[in-house]
């Protein structure tokens, strides 16, 4: 695929994006993990396992969003950041929790100890994807490079969190507010997703920057499929 340049419109860059992420490794929809959920061929301690690890991985992301936040020069953009935080950090807008103590409802709901997810040791791929986040939030000073990572996220997640919610209900027995954490993203990440595409049609207009914000959003795809892989390190 050629690469944007600053004569492609945002709409088209976004859907090079797209096209990007819809590639084995990156594309959570086509995650092995869902199809293992619908068929039951998951233990409750695996599903415990991956929500121990995305529960450690969504702790960082409101700390991510704050030093974004105080980097950011344009106050518009601020807005939207802080928005985000506010959804993360108290569920302030889809009326529910933050989303890591959703995380966490996932993992006592298949059997985990709440009081013991703070100290789930991270694996590799969760260490991986942390130390990116923490990479390009806190010690990159440009502000607008985690916008092409959470594009790699938040624009695709709706469509592999809501059959992961519907899995769950399903095939495990968990209820609706133990899966919140899945079926809130749905809405909550398409409202994201709007956000950081009005980033990019605002900052994102020269070829090197796309670049960078390609680069990025492959990377973090790729980062949190690991992640979601990690079920298999349990029984």
């Amino acid at each position: 695929m050629a690469l944007a340049t600053e004569f492609e419109s945002t709409e088209a860059f976004v859907q090079s994006l797209e096209a990007d992420i819809k590639k084995p490794g990156r594309w959570l929809a086509d995650h092995p993990l869902i199809k293992k959920l619908e068929r039951h061929e998951l233990t409750q301690a695996q599903i415990a396992g991956l929500m121990g690890q995305v529960y450690r991985q969504t702790c960082e992301v409101v700390r991510w969003l704050g030093a974004i936040y105080a980097k950011c020069d344009d106050m518009k953009i601020r807005r939207e950041i802080f928005n985000n935080l506010v959804e993360e950090e108290l569920g302030g807008f889809s009326n529910t929790d933050a989303h890591f103590h959703l995380a966490a409802r996932v993992a006592v709901a298949a059997g985990a100890e709440r009081e013991a997810l703070d100290r789930v040791p991270l694996l590799p791929q969760t260490k991986a994807l942390i130390d990116y986040g923490d990479e390009i939030c806190y010690r990159d000073p440009a502000w607008i490079k985690p916008f092409g990572a959470f594009f790699g996220f938040e624009y695709q997640s709706p469509k592999a969190y809501g059959p992961i919610a519907k899995a769950l209900a399903k095939s495990y027995g968990m209820k609706d507010e133990e899966v919140l954490f899945f079926s809130v993203h749905v809405t909550a990440d398409e409202d994201h997703g709007d956000a950081i595409v009005r980033v990019f049609d605002r900052y994102a207009r020269d070829a090197k920057t796309r670049a960078i914000l390609r680069e990025c959003s492959n990377k973090y795809a790729e980062l949190y499929y690991g992640m979601l892989s990690t079920y298999e390190a349990f029984h």
